[in-house]
């Protein structure tokens, strides 16, 4: 049995435009070198456009990825992020950009964030590709948000539904 595709929520021309526009602003608030923190699996396909992006602005990118699980099959992150893998090295003074696919609670954005501070980082930056500022339930907020949606299950650009569609060149909503 096939699964229908998604509904097209952001086509990928429209994330490639927002993806260097929020690569311009990063640039000019954080400097030409930071540590590229993409928080595992979600980020991967978003945070690779971005550092390339920054690249081509003259930002010299070391990329050190984490890993948090929140959502697991679930359709919504309820539950507390487990850190299931923290940086290789520590951030003594330097600029982190963490980068995430989506903000949804916030959870995941406090706890990558307090990792970083226990791991030294001088400046903490953060950004994502979808923000649902809805669902939030504490004082998080992404630094730098590609777009802005309600209460929907986004997937595609990184993002998944319980392990799938993660390979999708859009952000697409599953009904």
């Amino acid at each position: 049995m096939t699964t229908p595709a998604p509904d097209v929520l952001y086509s990928a021309a429209e994330i490639a435009a927002r993806v260097d526009e929020m690569a311009e602003a990063i640039a000019a608030d954080l400097g030409t070198e930071l540590v590229a923190v993409p928080i595992l699996t979600g980020a991967m396909v978003f945070a690779a456009d971005l550092v390339r992006a920054l690249w081509h602005r003259g930002v010299a990118v070391e990329i050190m990825p984490m890993r948090l699980k929140s959502y697991g099959a679930n359709k919504s992150a309820e539950a507390p992020p487990v850190l299931t893998m923290g940086l290789d090295a520590r951030l003594e003074g330097k600029t982190a950009l963490l980068i995430d696919g989506v903000c949804d609670v916030g959870a995941t954005l406090v706890a990558a964030t307090e990792h970083l501070k226990g791991q030294g980082a001088a400046r903490i930056a953060s950004v994502v590709v979808i923000d649902k500022p809805v669902r939030r339930k504490g004082p998080a907020r992404p630094d730098y948000v590609g777009f802005s949606c309600d209460d929907l299950f986004v997937v595609g650009y990184g993002m998944d539904a319980a392990g799938a569609l993660r390979h999708l060149p859009y952000v697409g909503v599953v009904r």
